[in-house]
């Protein structure tokens, strides 16, 4: 007869913290880049708000013009609510998908910019960047890539046992 240990516990326990840090580091720094494509900063000198993410969105020269104002407001504010759900672990894994979905999206319109060899910025963060600054380049991929592990690694496993909804 085996003896019970009590490692399985603490290796559930350990999953759920590392989930739990993935849902909240990930989940605040998209809240973060909707926070500054929805409202414009107290600092007049930073560029930040719905106005300059739309223009950011026009530069990539994907939309046609009537739309672009239009799809700034949903990329921002479903790129809020499924931050906000991942950060409470309602929905973990559909919050995680929708903004891997999304972190796709933006990668392929990357790709599109250094195709087409076009010399614009981002304007994720507004004014704020991560890794990469200036124009867009293949540093972008590779932020991109880093922001997904997280998502991916929610997405496969939920959220965890320290969540709003269980381990969804």
């Amino acid at each position: 007869m085996s003896q019970p240990t009590d490692s399985v516990p603490r290796r559930g326990l350990i999953e759920s913290l590392v989930l739990l840090l993935c849902r909240v580091a990930i989940g605040g720094l998209f809240l973060f880049s909707a926070w500054n494509k929805l409202f414009p900063a107290p600092d007049p000198m930073l560029p930040s708000g719905p106005q300059t993410f739309a223009l950011a969105m026009k530069s990539f020269e994907l939309l046609p013009d009537h739309l672009v104002m239009l799809a700034a407001f949903v990329v921002a504010w479903c790129e809020a609510i499924a931050a906000a759900l991942l950060i409470l672990g309602f929905w973990s894994r559909a919050s995680a998908f929708v903004l891997l979905a999304m972190l796709a999206t933006f990668t392929l319109a990357i790709a599109s910019v250094l195709a087409r060899q076009m010399n614009i910025s981002c304007g994720c963060f507004g004014s704020f960047h991560l890794l990469c600054k200036g124009p867009i380049s293949t540093c972008k991929f590779i932020e991109n890539g880093v922001l997904a592990l997280p998502l991916v690694l929610v997405l496969a496993r939920g959220g965890g046992r320290i969540a709003l909804f269980g381990r969804g």
